[in-house]
């Protein structure tokens, strides 16, 4: 089949899948393809190694569509330069691997990869690398988020990547297990307390948590490990009375109105508290809490 014929064909069966499941738009489809499709050009490379992935483009991994949507991918660099030209030379080379078979094409000229140093609200600091992808006609800009310097407890791990169109050539890449996620941005929880306006974090990590699907499952002793890591890595230690813990948080009219803010521009379905959120978090994290207090 001609690439263009390809193009056109995936971009069919997108919005099949789009009809297929109930209150979900079309872009957000497309964009989980792409980051897909990056992901599997990302493996193929030289620098599947250099690059772990995290955040909500990981947590689709396990939940599917029942995951926060997202508009970028997280990775923590690994064992490279986060000199703005040596990620640029690598999303290059990156986005210049072919893959007939998905009809994406991604721009790697030598002005078409952005990299900038990553904004203020991040939970770390790194770089954003801006690229673009183009499917039929559909030219489709996304961002992906690589962080520095964070360790890594357990060892990354190899994850085979959940396909949207069962017929692409698979994707195994590095990623964070489920319990590293749960403790960075717990992690950020505490470190920002009430300047904490990152209300994605308290949904991810609740959905973690409170998940009945088989495939996310959190070992205590393991999530204990990288919890530690996390908070002495990052500088970050106990302190009585957090506002996390002591529901100052959870009843701040602030927090309450960007808890409501988000759900809406997530589009969640149904009903859910801020305070059964954190109540639910700060009873399942109390434990690990506690065993940070010297």
């Amino acid at each position: 089949m001609e690439k263009k014929n390809v193009a056109k064909s995936v971009r069919a069966k997108l919005l099949n899948i789009r009809d297929s499941v109930p209150g979900t738009e079309y872009l957000q489809i497309l964009l989980r393809y792409i980051q897909e499709r990056m992901l599997y050009r990302l493996s193929m490379s030289q620098y599947r190694d250099n690059f772990c992935l995290k955040g909500s483009a990981l947590l689709f991994a396990y939940e599917k569509f029942k995951a926060r949507p997202t508009k970028d991918i997280d990775f923590l660099g690994d064992k490279i330069s986060r000199d703005k030209e040596t990620i640029r030379k690598a999303f290059r080379e990156i986005c210049a691997i072919q893959c007939p078979e998905d009809g994406l094409m991604f721009d790697n000229g030598e002005n078409d990869i952005k990299v900038e140093d990553i904004s203020l609200d991040k939970e770390y600091n790194g770089v954003t690398v801006t690229v673009t992808a183009h499917l039929d006609t559909i030219v489709q800009p996304f961002s992906m988020d690589i962080g520095f310097g964070d360790i890594v407890v357990p060892e990354p791990q190899e994850l085979d990547y959940p396909l949207l169109l069962d017929d692409m050539p698979e994707v195994s890449i590095n990623a964070y297990s489920l319990e590293t996620v749960v403790a960075e941005k717990f992690q950020t929880m505490i470190d920002r307390a009430l300047a904490n306006s990152r209300m994605k974090d308290f949904y991810d990590v609740y959905s973690i948590l409170s998940s009945e699907s088989a495939r996310v499952k959190v070992n205590e002793e393991t999530l204990s490990e990288a919890i530690a890591s996390v908070f002495s890595n990052r500088g970050t230690t106990y302190t009585e009375n957090h506002p996390l813990f002591n529901g100052e948080f959870k009843n701040d009219p602030i927090k309450q109105t960007q808890w409501n803010a988000f759900l809406k521009k997530m589009k969640y379905k149904g009903v859910l508290p801020l305070n059964e959120v954190i109540d639910y978090i700060t009873e399942k994290l109390s434990p690990y809490w506690l065993s940070l207090k010297k």
